[in-house]
């Protein structure tokens, strides 16, 4: 009968299990509400004309007390309260309220009235609530929707000296995203196969990293005795959310494990292996090794050092077992080909390097670690959790899916995932049938960004399409219907990389001071090219040392509320602020309008995605002009 509810309704049932509640509330819009229960006791057992009083009819009393007093928990007042008699006409719904509910604010209506005339009647119940009450139904029966205001980007640039006390919360469209398959039937866990799996896809400012943590914090609160792990693809944005989830909740749970994904593959390569895996911290010492064993054995090795360093990524990162696998292995995307006989050259430079790397410096290429994990099958001696959530899963490789399954195999648990498809800038697209996830029929997607404007998505937008060959099936094109106009974004050219530094100091101070903009609602994003010293000391000796927070250290937090939060652009995903700063992006900018190269897309997708943290203001500063194929769609200062 819901569904035939015409307009912006919303069905809502509280999950938390210490907490009674209606069995549901219905809303209308953010301010009608309507508390909902349903009986499903006979007539028979309630009829109030019997000469004893049954179990049944205390039972009934009892649920009505508490449907009577329930707005006095949570401080609001009093709502409209409809029962369902599920086992009753019209002419026994009627005796039973004139006995029980006459003056209470409880109405009750039959099951033939609710599924026949439901969809007539139940708007005329709602009733219409402040924003503080709404705030405070939400925070008291669905607290996990609730979201850190401090680093919220839905704000505008306006001055108002009131008091500010509201909280901020998903949208319904979020939320729902965060509770699907909370609670699967039988029959759908059994064709579920080993683990349910359920994917988000959604467009940058979406919320899909807020959907995720909503989603984690449910999983853990209702199920105390499972292990809950969020995945999330970079330092900075982990650092961040825990930082935002302790400010609204308090204490994370201490079944929920909140980590980088290479942090976690680390810590499982540690359980298997009993030892601590070493890496190196550039490239030079391996693509040396590269050169020395490719001079000496294989001089005719066309591509460079760098291509295949990243060739032997590819071969862990595909979990590629030996050579005949290798042979066999389907290569698109890595830019480049390969004959027969190359591959057989690749793959014995690959055992000879790799080999050298572990036996004089006991290294091993971090992309080594899910594959070492991956083929040693032991899915026993890894660390077990029943719920597994991934973010910004376009950027995983395969082996680290592998590794995933592998984990969830001993568990029969849950896996989510959240994705943005325009976002990736790594070579390879992902296809979720290639690791081995079967997401047809459950995936949704969110196409409204909550986060920036109409003119800087707009432009991010213009931008990856006019660059990238993009199929059309995996492009998620954006609604801007309701989206904030806003101003587009802003170039300023600068003499020189150190001008560049001193002009974002100012850039900051300026936009602290003419909006009233604290510091913590500010990030600045830097690329390859920016003196990461310099920038870090200018901007500590202008806004002081405990307000810079630097994201990529990893002893690094905040000593203050009201930090400027800087990282590196490669970090950057999922991270977000009201005004965003790009420095130090020269080399970035000039290498994304190299026609028909795999970097050119590699950097198109790198710079959406950087545009696309900002909320209401960008501003790129750089000591070179723009490319003229993107520089229309800045405004230039």
């Amino acid at each position: 009968m819901l569904k035939k509810l015409d307009g912006d309704y919303v069905v809502r049932k509280c999950i938390a299990q210490d907490t009674w509640s209606p069995d549901f509330f219905l809303q209308r819009g953010e301010l009608e509400w309507l508390a909902l229960m349903i009986c499903e006791l006979p007539f028979d057992t309630l009829d109030p004309g019997q000469l004893f009083v049954t179990a049944e009819q205390t039972v009934f009393s009892q649920m009505l007390e508490k449907l009577s007093a329930f707005e006095a928990r949570a401080n609001i007042p009093a709502l409209r309260k409809l029962v369902v008699m599920w086992g009753c006409d019209s002419d026994q719904s009627k005796a039973l309220w004139t006995r029980h509910c006459e003056g209470r604010g409880i109405w009750l209506m039959s099951k033939k009235t609710f599924i026949e005339s439901g969809a007539e009647q139940l708007p005329k119940l709602l009733k219409a609530l402040s924003q503080n009450d709404r705030q405070a139904i939400m925070g008291y029966y669905f607290p996990e929707a609730e979201v850190a205001g401090i680093r919220t980007t839905r704000r505008q640039f306006v001055r108002d000296n009131s008091a500010r006390t509201s909280r901020y919360f998903l949208d319904t469209q979020q939320e729902w995203a965060s509770k699907l398959d909370l609670e699967l039937p039988d029959e759908q866990t059994e064709l579920a196969g080993d683990f349910s799996v359920r994917l988000i896809n959604g467009v940058a400012g979406s919320g899909k990293t807020l959907i995720a943590a909503n989603r984690a914090f449910i999983l853990a609160r209702k199920y105390p005795d499972q292990h809950v792990l969020m995945l999330i693809h970079n330092v900075p944005v982990v650092k961040d959310l825990k930082h935002r989830l302790q400010r609204v909740h308090g204490e994370i749970p201490a079944n929920l494990t909140i980590i980088t994904a290479l942090g976690w593959i680390s810590k499982q390569w540690r359980t298997l292996f009993k030892t601590n895996p070493k890496m190196p911290d550039y490239n030079k010492e391996v693509t040396g090794l590269i050169q020395y064993f490719r001079a000496l054995e294989h001089p005719e090795l066309k591509p460079d050092n760098a291509l295949l360093l990243d060739e032997f990524n590819f071969i862990n990162d595909t979990v590629v077992a030996d050579e005949a696998d290798y042979l066999k292995v389907e290569r698109a995307g890595q830019g480049f080909a390969l004959r027969k006989e190359e591959r057989q050259q690749v793959w014995a430079l690959y055992e000879r390097v790799t080999a050298a790397l572990l036996k004089q410096s006991g290294l091993r290429l971090w992309s080594a670690l899910p594959r070492d994990l991956c083929l040693a099958n032991r899915p026993d001696k890894l660390a077990p959790y029943q719920h597994i959530l991934v973010d910004e899963a376009q950027f995983f490789a395969p082996s680290w899916f592998q590794l995933i399954k592998l984990t969830l195999e001993k568990t029969e648990g849950t896996l989510f995932l959240c994705a943005d498809p325009n976002q990736g800038f790594l070579k390879s697209r992902l296809s979720w049938k290639r690791v081995g996830l079967d997401v047809a029929g459950k995936t949704k997607k969110l196409r409204k960004s909550y986060r920036t404007t109409q003119a800087i998505l707009s432009a991010a937008n213009q931008m990856l399409a006019g660059i990238t060959q993009t199929d059309p099936d995996d492009y998620l094109q954006p609604d801007f219907e309701g989206m904030d106009a806003g101003t587009p974004p802003l170039f300023v050219l600068s003499p020189s990389s150190q001008d560049v530094v001193a002009q974002a100091s100012n850039e900051i101070a300026d936009h602290q001071q003419r909006f009233e903009l604290a510091l913590s609602g500010m990030l600045l994003l830097y690329g390859k090219g920016a003196d990461k010293t310099l920038l870090i000391k200018t901007l500590k000796a202008r806004f002081g040392t405990d307000r810079i927070w630097d994201m990529n250290d990893k002893n690094s937090m905040p000593t203050h509320d009201e930090s400027l939060r800087i990282a590196t652009v490669e970090s950057a995903t999922g991270l977000e602020a009201n005004v965003v700063f790009l420095v130090g992006l020269e080399k970035l900018l000039g290498r994304t309008v190299q026609s028909g190269s795999i970097t050119e897309d590699e950097n198109a997708r790198k710079l959406y995605m950087a545009m696309t943290r900002a909320g209401q203001r960008l501003v790129l500063i750089s000591s070179t002009p723009l490319p003229e194929k993107i520089a229309g769609l800045f405004k230039h200062a």
